[in-house]
């Protein structure tokens, strides 16, 4: 899943803006893996790899990436979930239960892989508000 915000004319102090993000990745329990900062771009990527993660089907990687000037720039989001797939995590819960009820593990699977992309949109909504608001907060 992938969203772009695209800002023009604001004055947003990214680097405020990017530290934000971070802080916000680290307080939702996400592992920082890349933390690239250049002249006109930020790029962080976070992972949960937690076996809970897994089996809830929650967010799994998140990468944001702010590029450009303070007047012109973007910010693009990517969250990865397990259900991402669906006829993987159908196929890996079938895999994963077929010692106990085969048929069922089948459905299960499928469910799960729903609900894991469900919730990871609504992680990805919660993460754009909350770099909407910090535009603005961030921004003259």
């Amino acid at each position: 899943m992938t969203k772009l915000l695209h800002m023009e004319g604001k004055n947003t102090d990214l680097e405020k803006l990017y530290a934000s993000v971070k802080n916000f990745l680290l307080k939702e329990n996400f592992n920082i893996v890349k933390d690239d900062v250049t002249e006109k771009a930020y790029h962080l990527r976070a992972v949960k790899t937690h076996v809970t993660r897994i089996i809830i089907g929650a967010a799994r990687d998140v990468e944001v990436v702010i590029a450009g000037d303070p007047n012109n720039y973007a910010v693009i989001i990517l969250v990865g979930a397990w259900g991402k797939n669906m006829a993987v995590s159908a196929t890996t819960g079938f895999i994963i239960a077929s010692t106990v009820a085969a048929p069922a593990a089948l459905a299960v699977g499928s469910i799960a892989a729903a609900g894991s992309y469900l919730t990871a949109k609504m992680f990805e909504e919660k993460l754009h508000d909350k770099i909407a608001s910090k535009i603005s907060e961030f921004s003259s």
